[in-house]
């Protein structure tokens, strides 16, 4: 119903070359197909695709030994030539005028994924992403990767770009800024009533400058470092009783229970509206965290406790002077004991034999240093609600708390989209020869993507429409299905194929669609007989 295929065939086709023998469109959905099915790797396609009917899935006539991988090397090569970005930008288009969604706020983030290959960067090609070391966000620092920024509207990949592997995430959105005016008039998007939301990697005085230099509003997190968070912070948790309640819902509708202040304020020269939120919804989680970091500490205090106690000092004025060392850089960073000293002098003897005079072995006295310490009880309970505090903050001073609040969940929506791109049952590890093959094979799977979810978003709309449910694999009712459930529901239909030599083949079902089927069929305005038309 979108036209992928179409979409891709007018972007690769030349007018005055010789037509493949396989549209160019089909080979990109035989493999995304793949993609969301068992993924082979692309010289096992023949071997995926050996029972499968090709013509009555793709409507053109495929034959097996035409599926190779040097064909859909060859692709990728020309999809890469293309502008596979643009190519996504339209089909993104597409979806959302083809099904009506009109969006209002979206959602930006960056992943990364992991590169198994010793891929060299190739060096002095403009435009091509570099497969490299960088901060990643699956804990691999030994591995090379490629990252991902991904906008969603409605839990729909509406943006997405493919980043090289050492791409930070405050460019990103920088950059993302720079072209988000394109975006928008691509999307059919009003600017006046559209927000810009994403995590703290947004928040700088360079976004800041952007977004108001081009109208644009944002609704992002202040990073806790920041003297007005921690100033905000400070306040919500000194005057929590007196602070108002507002309760929101997730996306699965439990409601939660935040308190909230709100002000106005200026950073670097421009008003931002602030609010500060209290949620003892992770409190036991903050509190273990909190608990680990105070036994951390106390076994390191053991640890220095007893270096110092067999430690000896000439003189009392030493024993200060170490104090004073110790509290400017050992204890520097220790915050939740309270930590004194007493000094404990005995008398020095001198070494050697021992003399008939006791006395006479006296030569002095040497010092030293006795840590005391006890965990500061009121000092963890405020930390701890310090750690069930966060600050949102918007360029948009008419906004209030609770509407920030309620966008920036929203963000949940990207991070569901991460692990299904970082999922193995989606694809694995991309093994491809060159850095152009794997940023043309990552945007053929954010197409994919983009066709899961609106078909998710959608099926989803029309069954809340119409007050209805289906029933998926294992007779699940289900009023809100996943994209996973609604693709698992189409594993059900069984075509007969009855096979002629010298005139079109005859396909019906062998038995009638699912009424859930016709359903979903019908929501996303793709006809019944899909499946059994063949190429005609």
């Amino acid at each position: 119903a979108i036209g992928i295929p179409r979409l891709i065939d007018s972007a690769l086709e030349s007018p005055a070359g010789r037509p493949p023998e396989i549209s160019y469109g089909v080979l990109a959905m035989m493999m995304m197909v793949n993609m969301c099915d068992d993924h082979h790797p692309l010289y096992r396609l023949n071997e995926y695709y050996k029972y499968k009917d090709l013509e009555g899935i793709f409507h053109q006539s495929v034959a097996l030994d035409q599926i190779n991988d040097d064909r859909f090397g060859g692709f990728l090569d020309l999809f890469y030539k293309a502008g596979c970005q643009k190519i996504f930008a339209k089909a993104s288009a597409n979806a959302l005028i083809t099904y009506g969604v009109q969006i209002k706020n979206i959602n930006f983030d960056t992943t990364s994924k992991v590169m198994w290959g010793s891929y060299e960067t190739a060096e002095g090609i403009l435009g091509s992403i570099q497969i490299d070391f960088g901060h990643s966000k699956d804990k691999r620092q030994d591995k090379k990767q490629i990252k991902y920024g991904i906008g969603c509207a409605n839990g729909i990949v509406v943006d997405a770009i493919v980043l090289s592997g050492n791409k930070d995430d405050k460019t990103y959105n920088t950059d993302t800024l720079e072209r988000l005016n394109d975006v928008l008039e691509n999307l059919q998007v009003e600017k006046s009533d559209f927000y810009y939301i994403a995590d703290s990697a947004l928040f700088s005085e360079k976004n800041l400058d952007m977004a108001a230099d081009r109208s644009i509003k944002l609704i992002t997190r202040m990073p806790d470092n920041v003297l007005l968070a921690k100033d905000a912070i400070d306040e919500v948790v000194t005057h929590l009783d007196g602070l108002d309640t507002i309760t929101i819902k997730d996306y699965k509708g439990q409601s939660y229970d935040y308190k909230v202040l709100e002000k106005t304020c200026d950073y670097k020269g421009h008003a931002l509206k602030i609010a500060t939120y209290y949620s003892t919804k992770y409190k036991t989680q903050k509190e273990k965290t909190i608990r680990k970091k105070v036994s951390k500490e106390l076994d390191a205090l053991d640890k220095l406790s007893k270096v110092l106690s067999k430690r000896a000092f000439a003189c009392e004025e030493d024993s200060n002077l170490e104090i004073e060392k110790l509290k400017l850089k050992d204890l520097k960073n220790f915050k939740y004991h309270k930590i004194d000293f007493t000094i404990e002098s005995k008398l020095k003897r001198r070494r050697g034999r021992p003399s008939l005079d006791p006395k006479a072995d006296l030569v002095g006295y040497e010092y030293f240093l006795k840590l005391n310490s006890s965990q500061d009880e009121a000092f963890i309970h405020y930390e701890i609600q310090r750690e069930c505090c966060f600050v949102l903050c918007s360029n948009d001073l008419v906004i209030n708390g609770e509407e920030i609040l309620k966008e920036y969940k929203t963000q949940d929506s990207v991070e569901k989209k991460f692990k299904q791109l970082k999922s193995p049952q989606f694809v694995n590890s991309i093994y491809l020869e060159s850095p152009e093959r794997i940023e043309a094979f990552s945007y053929l799977m954010l197409i994919c993507m983009l066709l899961l979810s609106t078909a998710e978003y959608v099926v989803r709309r029309g069954l809340c429409a119409d007050q209805d449910q289906v029933v998926g694999p294992g007779q699940v009712k289900m009023k809100k299905p996943t994209q996973r459930a609604i693709y698992d529901m189409f594993y059900s239909v069984r075509v007969r194929v009855i096979k002629h030599p010298n005139k079109p083949w005859e396909r019906s079902y062998a038995n009638n669609l699912d009424e859930s089927l016709i359903k979903i069929l019908n929501y996303l305005d793709i006809p019944l007989e899909t499946f059994i038309k063949g190429s005609s």
